[in-house]
């Protein structure tokens, strides 16, 4: 019998979670448990846990606080989590497509085989930027499919600077509440039961170009990377790698990219790192394995996209690397983990 493939999502998706549960008057240990997870779980952002017990975990909220919202109340909880790092990924694009295409191809690094492409509307001038989990995490989806397509609608809002009144969210499930309520929350129309998921607004937005001076932007990023540096105000290494993993799909990181976003200056930040006895290539190899290991034993992730998330342009730049860190091949290695 084949091994179910492993499905996993990092545990910042349920950043704001316990809190909500409490203002809301729920059993936040007692939640957890039902699902086989702990609040020392959801501690660490970065940690990776199971994706179709956070689907679960989420469904069964909803239904115990009878909270037919609870993952939309989430969603909006999570603006700086969440928003942070795709600010991040997006600040280097140039247009509102490239950015999506960035975010896109970042996306399994958080949530593995979550699939966000880009497809033709309904009519002629349409796209439709489309979202869907992958069917094995369980038939029960709206609360996950819900909370992402709000943070979707609030990217896109982000990059673009419009407001999207016009735009449409479509969901694939029935309604789990008056739809004026949906209006209410997306700030736009609302229809349930269609094809698929995801925001439905005019294709000239994909050429827009972004503005550096964006302030949305720039505000998430700074506010990301403030935190960031406020968690390690001594570790100039670590503040590096942790901006290094959020963006190394997108065609990898320079030293100048992870200036800019230190808001320093390049020979600044050398200086530094020649002070302190460090080498950036040392520390982009080193969040390279860190991720290779994770990637590896997500069974769900082809090799190929395990190489594209590390920064590779093809397969066999993995294979040379995982020799030279493991002394041994992808595929060896994944089943030894």
């Amino acid at each position: 019998m084949n091994k179910a493939p492993t499905l996993l999502v990092r545990a910042r998706a349920l950043t704001g979670f316990a809190e909500l549960v409490s203002d809301l008057g729920g059993d936040v240990d007692g939640l957890l448990s039902g699902v086989g997870m702990t609040t020392q779980m959801l501690a660490q952002p970065e940690a990776t846990i199971s994706m179709p017990g956070v689907v679960a975990l989420l469904e069964n909220a909803a239904s115990q606080l009878a909270a037919p919202d609870f993952g939309l109340l989430l969603a909006k909880r999570q603006d700086f989590s969440a928003l942070g790092p795709i600010a991040l990924i997006a600040s280097r694009a140039n247009t509102v497509g490239k950015a999506l295409v960035a975010i896109a191809r970042n996306l399994p690094y958080h949530v593995a085989r979550t699939s966000l492409r880009m497809q033709a509307g309904p009519a002629a001038g349409l796209a439709w930027l489309r979202y869907e989990l992958p069917p094995e995490v369980g038939v029960e989806q709206r609360q996950s499919v819900e909370m992402c397509c709000l943070m979707l609608i609030q990217t896109l809002r982000m990059l673009s600077g419009d407001a999207g009144a016009d735009w449409r969210v479509v969901l694939a499930h029935r309604h789990g509440f008056p739809l004026p309520r949906y209006r209410e929350i997306f700030a736009s129309e609302v229809a349930c039961q269609q094809s698929g998921n995801g925001v439905i607004f005019p294709e000239s937005l994909l050429e827009n170009v972004l503005d550096s001076r964006n302030p949305q932007i720039r505000v998430a990023v700074e506010r990301f990377v403030a935190h960031l540096i406020r968690r390690s105000p001594l570790d100039l290494a670590c503040q590096i790698e942790e901006l290094i993993a959020r963006q190394l799909a997108d065609d990898g990181c320079s030293l100048a990219d992870i200036a800019r976003q230190l808001a320093m200056n390049e020979r600044t930040l050398q200086r530094r790192l020649d002070a302190q006895k460090i080498r950036f290539t040392d520390i982009l190899d080193r969040v390279r394995r860190k991720q290779a290991r994770e990637f590896l034993a997500q069974s769900a992730l082809p090799l190929s996209e395990v190489a594209a998330l590390l920064g590779y342009s093809d397969q066999r730049s993995l294979s040379r690397a995982c020799r030279r860190w493991f002394d041994t091949t992808p595929g060896a290695m994944r089943t030894h983990i």
